[in-house]
């Protein structure tokens, strides 16, 4: 089910990101890499600033994950979407939110990652900010995903 190159979105209603950040998802996240000795590995900006995790620990605390993949992402380009996020590392966190690689947010990590807007994003996605801004709600209305998984229809 889960790739590499796949996006990860989740909502927590008890964080209070959710209350701060409008829409039917709060963070958004990227799966960068798969082996048969370990999980696999996400890529997320938190307020820690970039970091790697594994899937569960993206998923564990949230109410809803939903899991989408880009249908004009073919092997060679996802792997320079994964290389070009890995970069990065050493990028602190956007607490402002706003567009530019000097500080990042968890959702425009993805769409700056995906450097030829291939996903198809609308940066009209404004929220109330005033400004041009993606949210994680806006990644999963990009106009080329295809989704994988979605924990709301899941039936158990």
């Amino acid at each position: 089910m889960l790739k590499p190159g796949d996006i990860i979105l989740t909502k927590d209603k008890w964080k209070l990101t959710s209350f701060l950040i409008p829409g039917e998802f709060c963070h958004a996240a990227l799966s960068v890499d798969k082996s048969m000795a370990t999980e696999f590995e996400v890529a997320e900006m938190t307020h820690t600033h970039f970091t790697k995790s594994n899937f569960y620990d993206i998923c564990r605390q949230s109410t809803r994950v939903k899991i989408v993949r880009c249908i004009d992402w073919d092997k060679d380009y996802t792997q320079k979407v994964i290389e070009k996020c890995k970069s990065f590392k050493d990028v602190k966190y956007d607490t402002g939110f706003q567009l530019g690689v000097k500080a990042l947010y968890c959702s425009e990590m993805v769409t700056e990652s995906d450097f030829e807007n291939r996903l198809q994003i609308s940066y009209e996605d404004c929220v109330g900010l005033g400004m041009p801004y993606i949210s994680p709600t806006g990644l999963s209305r990009a106009t080329n995903i295809e989704e994988i998984w979605d924990s709301k229809t899941e039936v158990l």
